[in-house]
């Protein structure tokens, strides 16, 4: 399948600097770090005229196009500094409280830093081929 870009996306949905497998944090308004778990990086082919639903608005396509759509794995745990992020993140003491969450790419590395890198496991990508099955049936959109 060829990917067409066209101009209907934005081009900041079009570039992810993260890779599969590579551990983020990111600070909160709590001044507290995050972990998450980039688990995919997809480019979604967009037809003209087919739909597609972002944050719970459907768009319609003018013009074939793609987006890239980042499929991560968020931690409950909230760490006070950024190294004990990493260290959760090196010794694989986090807890995952989202195994799957469809973003674009903008939201998925908003003030997100790179901390670490494992390999996805194919366990971690069982919300993903459910995400992907819905969505491939227009069930569910991505954020």
């Amino acid at each position: 399948m060829q990917i067409v870009e066209g101009n209907f996306f934005p081009p900041e949905f079009k570039y992810f600097p993260f890779n599969p497998g590579d551990l983020l944090s990111a600070q909160g308004e709590d001044l507290k770090f995050s972990l998450s778990k980039v688990l995919t990086v997809e480019r979604i082919r967009v037809d003209k005229g087919q739909s597609i639903n972002i944050r719970g608005q459907i768009f319609e396509a003018t013009e074939d196009d793609y987006l890239l759509v980042i499929g991560c794995a968020y931690g409950v745990d909230r760490f006070h500094s950024l190294e004990a992020a990493k260290e959760a993140a090196e010794s694989g003491s986090w807890t995952v409280k989202f195994g799957h969450i469809p973003n674009r790419a903008p939201g998925a590395m908003a003030g997100q830093v790179r901390i670490g890198s494992e390999d996805v496991k194919d366990l971690e990508l069982e919300g993903y081929w459910v995400w992907k099955a819905a969505f491939e049936n227009g069930e569910v959109g991505i954020f």
